[in-house]
């Protein structure tokens, strides 16, 4: 079960590399890793957080910030899994989905170092930028997941495996 959520995962990315700007990547499929998290009972989504984090890095030839994503997809992880019993699912996923402004910092000190401050900046904030839209079509995605798994009850399909 937790390979083919990956799978999905990593097709559902592959198909978004197609909105790539300019060596930004926005991923829409982190809503859908969210909804998965909460529903599928266990530690199955945490491997499958660390796979597809990592397969996608290697597709976008983006090797140095595998160790961030991998990172952030556990951090994600446990914001759904524990962090939903402190606050609401919905609270948690929007913690959760702000887990990708820690690429910034990441990006700033790491990737862009050999780049002057004004286009650092610059690259800082269309970054930003991204990550904004990335996380509210997280939220979005991620909302519209829970409702329908639940007004169809295939979230209780999803947790018996």
């Amino acid at each position: 079960m937790i390979s083919l959520l990956s799978a999905l995962l990593v097709s559902l990315s592959l198909v978004t590399m197609f909105f790539t700007t300019d060596s930004v990547a926005i991923q829409f499929t982190t809503g859908v890793y969210l909804a998965f998290c909460y529903f599928v009972p266990g530690y199955g989504m945490l491997v499958s957080g660390i796979v597809y984090g990592a397969i996608m890095d290697l597709a976008l030839n983006s090797i140095i910030t595998m160790g961030i994503t991998i990172i952030i997809n556990i951090l994600m992880f446990l914001f759904m899994k524990f962090g939903s019993k402190i606050l609401t699912k919905h609270g948690a996923a929007i913690l959760a989905s702000c887990l990708v402004f820690i690429y910034i910092p990441f990006l700033y000190f790491t990737v862009w170092n050999s780049v002057e401050i004004a286009t650092r900046n610059t690259l800082v904030v269309k970054e930003v930028i991204v990550d904004v839209i990335q996380l509210s079509v997280s939220i979005i995605v991620f909302e519209v997941m829970y409702f329908t798994l639940n007004k169809t009850k295939l979230n209780e399909k999803l947790s018996n495996f």
